[in-house]
């Protein structure tokens, strides 16, 4: 392409002149490239340093950050706070006082030769502002300041700062000039200061800072070190948050905030949106070209990021403008040499013309039939006599024959025995009318292999010149692996577990898989070439050919629908079944997909469905259940059978909401109304219990559930149920009724029974103090043990009436779980010998109290009365368990055998002889009696291996009772 070119170059149509301006313009436009690369470089290094040096800025401030926090915390720096916490001053205070701050001098002399950059380290009293301990660091000497020359800071702003700090934080202050009793102090130093809380031995209250003056030159030093080495022409500022210098190549210009002679670095440049600086007096080719380029870093000095210091890293552009001075220069040395290199070429070109010429001809040819040797398929070319003239290397891969083998051969070697004989003619007939087609449209086309089995092909046709005579150009694909596919295809169709039909755009039947002949009841080869219709019943077949006539006109490739339909097998019955039909795009056009799926076991399930819902009808009429439905568009009601003989009506009856509302008592009337306007208006279910008088005037309780219906978030039905619940009703309050003449029985007989009881008790007393002394040992024992039996039948008649009222109604309220257990562990630890330990996952919960401390008083009370050494260890776990809290109650006691795990809480059951222990056996029944009312479980846990462990759970929502 080069030397086309070259030739046709002319200097009569192209002048110099025109030549170098462009090459000018062209110059032009790479120098501006050259320049904003390098530029971009400038800027990349610049940044790179920047990020650079903030990192070795914040690095220093980290590392005063932690020198603070360490002297902070100094046992020493600590003690010597909490001094100030002593109300009186005393000889003793003060000669502490004297040795904790000489040892603090100590430390802080240490610290500041140590650490090169420190030039003072002060101890300030956080409440009077004044200075208890400082060391100043001059040159190589430290001195520990005397107590007469130490100063009040409290005004100070980085003391007042500090005194608002937290615990761990640290104050970073700006960078500015030394100052001694409120004025710079000489020689000026520029120096950072670092402070901090100091708490008291208990880190409690906040009694003192330490306050560090870290020499901000030293800082400055040590971030242009490494930058005067690597980049000598880049120079760095630093600056504080209005702009002013704390870091400038000219040292006239730095803090002249301190003075009030501020000099900054909006006084010295223009800063432009790319990045670059501009002279305060700059020219138009400077906004284009700036001289200087910039990158700022901040860094925040505190937490609110109100204060900050920048670094400003600066290059000028003296670098783009020496790499552009150079591009130049070669620009026009290689320019020189490139036209040099023009004229000779071709000069060399126009002798070499002709030959190229020649040579043309020859390439195309040989890259032609590269190309053709190269392509997919396989390529013959054969002329009017049928002899193959070209053939390219697939046709090898497709016949078996080289290419060599072929050329000047008839076509037929290629082609099938029973084909052979018209072929000649089909030749003639094509040279004569030639076009561009497809051969045996419709036909299985095969050729032959050198080792003589068939090929299936496929064959296009076209013309072409080739060397001055006509070819037809034969293009051949070997369609064998497709072929096979198909079979593969016809394979798994065959195993699909439901019939599946392939015809045509007529319905003629091409392919049928095995579920399709036991589903009809054809073989197979009985279907092939039949019509889809003679498997559809007569009373579906118009249905079924409009259907068929939609997917074909339809324009969308992937459409598929479904129906059902009536099929008929080979024996004339008839079965439902659902047909999917979809159309299938496929080498030989268009074809129907047909899936078919017998609806019999379907149908009978629907029937079987239809069956049960009558059952169910029956079901709810025996029940009492009736159903009702409102629809909210309508605003018309459904009853069922059920509900209508609830009410008292005809199946049938129109009802309007109001009319049905009337059938409510005057005083359930209002509930119902507001119940189902709540419902529509919140999609709340509901389940309430109402008086109703039905239309025989028979007043009954109903039981009405019901529920919203939703249609694009719009309530658009409520459905419910009712139930006549009056026999239910009339049994719950003879229960109510039965259970509180029990319960006055119980608390009759115990209180009858006690009263002889204590009668019994007092003559015993009496007869006990007459007799002092006169009794026989035995005699004093019986009446012991008669006083004895009396007591404990006293605490059975108290723990009969306990048992009979554990479950009722309590209040429930927010307790302190914590006060409760040791309130209750307190009444029970009369003697003092026990102690209690609590692992409590919650300390308040809300519940009941009365039980559950009912409950604990008899747990705790058990383990401190069976206990065998008279004194232990309580130990009571409470955690949560999902809707429940589960307590655990463990003794270090003799414990309770396995075998008693259940037995113990039964009533009046005890393990020991009840003239060893008194108890009336009830305790355990009480407390699972209550632990069941509140649906929890009690049991003994015998998995542990000393003592007595037991666990109960209890609800985290507990039930209001009534």
């Amino acid at each position: 392409m080069m030397k086309k070119i070259l030739l046709r170059f002319k200097p009569s149509l192209y002048p110099y002149p025109l030549f170098l301006l462009l090459a000018f313009f062209l110059m032009l436009f790479i120098c501006h490239l050259v320049y904003m690369k390098q530029v971009k470089i400038i800027k990349d290094d610049i940044t790179s340093v920047s990020e650079i040096k903030l990192g070795k800025l914040q690095q220093h401030l980290d590392e005063l950050k932690r020198e603070v926090h360490f002297l902070a915390n100094l046992p020493s720096v600590k003690q010597l706070a909490s001094l100030s916490l002593l109300s009186t001053y005393t000889n003793e205070k003060k000669q502490l006082e004297l040795e904790y701050s000489a040892t603090i001098s100590e430390i802080f002399k240490q610290y500041a030769t140590s650490i090169p950059g420190i030039v003072q380290i002060r101890y300030i009293d956080n409440k009077t502002g004044l200075e208890v301990i400082r060391i100043n660091k001059l040159g190589d000497d430290v001195i520990v300041v005397p107590s007469t020359s130490l100063q009040y800071k409290g005004d100070r702003d980085y003391v007042i700062e500090t005194r608002k700090l937290k615990k761990t934080q640290t104050f970073i202050s700006d960078i500015s000039l030394n100052q001694e009793n409120g004025n710079i102090s000489l020689p000026y130093l520029p120096v950072i200061r670092a402070s901090t809380l100091v708490y008291d031995i208990n880190n409690q209250e906040a009694l003192g800072q330490i306050v560090i003056n870290m020499s901000a030159e030293s800082i400055f030093d040590d971030l242009q070190s490494e930058l005067l080495h690597r980049m000598p022409k880049v120079e760095l500022y630093v600056i504080n948050e209005q702009g002013d210098y704390l870091l400038h190549p000219d040292k006239e210009k730095t803090f002249g905030f301190e003075h009030g002679i501020p000099y900054r670095l909006q006084d010295e440049f223009t800063i432009d949106n790319n990045d670059a600086l501009l002279p305060v007096e700059y020219h138009a080719i400077d906004s284009l070209y700036p001289p200087f380029f910039f990158s700022r870093q901040d860094i925040e000095l505190d937490i609110n990021q109100q204060r900050q210091v920048g670094i400003v890293v600066v290059a000028s552009n003296l670098s783009a403008i020496h790499k552009v001075s150079v591009f130049i220069l070669w620009y026009w040395t290689a320019g020189l040499i490139f036209f040099l290199l023009l004229r000779m070429i071709k000069n060399n070109l126009v002798l070499k013309s002709k030959q190229l010429l020649l040579n043309t001809a020859t390439e195309m040819e040989v890259k032609l039939l590269s190309i053709l040797d190269n392509v997919p398929n396989g390529i013959i070319l054969v002329n009017r006599n049928g002899i193959i003239t070209m053939a390219n290397g697939q046709v090898e891969n497709i016949f078996g024959y080289h290419s060599s083998e072929l050329i000047g051969q008839s076509v037929q070697i290629l082609l099938p025995i029973h084909f052979q004989h018209s072929h000649a003619q089909n030749i003639d007939a094509y040279f004569a009318r030639p076009e561009t087609k497809l051969m045996g449209v419709g036909r299985d086309l095969y050729g032959v292999h050198k080792l003589g089995h068939n090929v299936p092909l496929e064959i296009g046709l076209s013309v072409m010149d080739y060397q001055g005579e006509l070819h037809a150009i034969c293009g051949i694909v070997d369609i064998s692996k497709r072929k096979r596919l198909e079979v593969l295809f016809e394979q798994v169709v065959d195993v699909l577990p439901n019939a599946v039909l392939l015809t045509d755009l007529d319905g003629n039947i091409e392919l049928v898989n095995h579920e399709t002949e036991k589903l009809f009841g054809y073989e197979r080869h009985l279907l092939l070439s039949k019509n889809i219709n003679v498997l559809v019943s007569s009373s579906y077949q118009e249905q079924h050919f409009t259907w068929l006539k939609d997917i074909f006109e339809s324009e969308d490739k992937t459409k598929t629908a479904r129906q059902d339909m009536i099929g008929l097998r080979s024996d004339e019955s008839e079965f439902p079944f659902s047909i999917s039909l979809s159309k299938l795009a496929t080498h030989k056009g268009d074809k129907l997909l047909y899936s078919v799926i017998d609806l019999t076991e379907r149908e009978a399930k629907a029937h079987a469905m239809t069956k049960l819902s009558e059952t169910l009808d029956r079901t709810s009429k025996m029940a009492g259940v009736g159903g009702w439905e409102l629809d909210l568009e309508t605003n018309e009601l459904f009853y069922s059978d059920e509900t209508y003989h609830i009410y008292g009506l005809p199946v049938g009856t129109k009802l309007s909401v109001e009319e049905s509302i009337h059938f409510y008592t005057v005083e359930f009337q209002p509930i119902i109304q507001k119940t189902l306007s709540d419902a529509i208006e919140t999609g709340k279910p509901w389940d309430i219990e109402v008086q109703f008088t039905n239309a025989e005037d028979k007043l009954i309780w109903v039981r009405v559930m019901g529920t919203i219906e939703y249609k694009n978030g719009k309530p658009i039905k409520v459905a419910g149920t009712i139930q006549d619940i009056s026999e239910r009703k009339y049994f719950i309050e003879e229960l109510s009724r039965s259970n509180s003449e029990l319960h006055n029985f119980a608390y009759v007989a115990s209180h009858d029974l006690k009263s002889p009881l204590r009668g019994i008790d007092q003559l015993a007393s009496w007869l006990e103090e007459d007799l002092k002394g006169k009794l026989t040992s035995q005699d004093a024992e019986h009446l012991s043990l008669m006083r004895g039996r009396i007591n404990r039948m006293e605490q059975l008649l108290d723990d009969l009436l306990a048992y009979s009222r554990a479950g009722k109604k309590d209040d429930i309220s927010d307790i302190d779980l914590v006060s409760v257990i040791e309130n209750v562990f307190d009444l029970c630890n009369t003697h003092n010998t026990f102690t209690i330990e609590t692992h409590l996952a919650v300390s308040r919960i809300t519940t009941a109290s009365v039980p559950l401390e009912q409950v604990l008083r008899n747990l705790i009370n058990n383990a401190i009365k069976h206990h065998h050494t008279g004194k232990g260890k309580i130990e009571i776990t409470v955690t949560v368990q999902g809707e429940f809290y589960e307590f655990i109650v463990h003794d270090d006691g003799p414990g309770i055998p396995a075998e008693f795990a259940d037995k113990i809480f039964d009533m009046f059951t005890t393990l020991k002889p009840r003239d060893e222990v008194e108890g009336s056996g009830m305790g355990l029944a009480i407390v699972k009696k209550i632990i069941r009312t509140v649906e929890g479980d009690i049991k003994l846990d015998t998995g542990v291996t000393k003592g007595a462990s037991f666990r109960f759970t209890w609800p985290v929502k507990q039930r209001r009772r009534h």
